[in-house]
């Protein structure tokens, strides 16, 4: 009996980072175009404080984000005294690893961090529609788009204007949730990247743009 109700409550904890709410979601009648970028069209810069913790090992540093060109950004991660840990560019569809120390020479957590950054970085996403929804409490606006069975939600808080999350899903379950904290002129100061499969978290505060 206490096994079961062991078993029960871890899987009630699983269920509460990885289950999605999306059947509770109201679908709009209307197609609506894309998400706008949160790092927007001009060609800027943003310097952040970083901490990565991969299964509770962390690594802090910064990580600089320039746009070369429109659809074409620069992601360089160092340490606080100017060591390169990677450098990735990404460019429309395309990918490019141009460095990378052996300690995030992984192929699957390089996969992984890169496609959280190319979720942030919302690059990817001209051309495909955006089907539209409503939450419960008309608190957000919701934009959900496809990519082959996987969907990005973006979630709009009415009241400003601001994406404050996106959720990373396959089908009805939850696997990356990015949350977009403390805007100031129109940029989000704190952004936390984090699994729910896996114990990999990102989180990037703002020091200069």
């Amino acid at each position: 009996m206490r096994n079961l109700l062991l078993s029960s409550i871890l899987l009630f904890l699983l269920a509460g980072c990885t289950l999605g709410h999306y059947g509770r979601l109201k679908e709009e009648a209307t197609t609506s175009s894309i998400p706008k970028p949160i790092f927007g069209d001009n060609f800027n810069s943003f310097l952040f404080k970083t901490n990565i913790s991969i299964y509770n090992k962390d690594v802090s540093g910064l990580l600089v984000t320039k746009q070369m060109s429109a659809q074409d950004y620069r992601i360089i991660f160092t340490t606080e005294l100017g060591m390169k840990l990677f450098d990735f560019e990404f460019k429309d569809t395309s990918f490019t690893l141009h460095y990378c120390v052996p300690q995030f020479n992984r192929p699957a957590l390089l996969k992984t961090i890169q496609h959280d950054i190319a979720i942030l970085l919302m690059n990817n996403l001209v051309g495909k529609p955006a089907n539209d929804f409503t939450d419960r409490n008309n608190l957000f606006a919701i934009k959900r788009i496809q990519f082959d069975n996987m969907y990005n939600y973006y979630f709009t808080e009415k009241v400003t204007n601001h994406i404050v999350k996106i959720e990373h899903s396959k089908k009805k379950v939850k696997k990356v949730v990015l949350s977009l904290n403390d805007y100031k002129d129109e940029f989000p100061t704190n952004v936390v990247i984090k699994h729910c499969d896996i114990k990999l978290k990102i989180e990037l505060n703002l020091l200069k743009r």
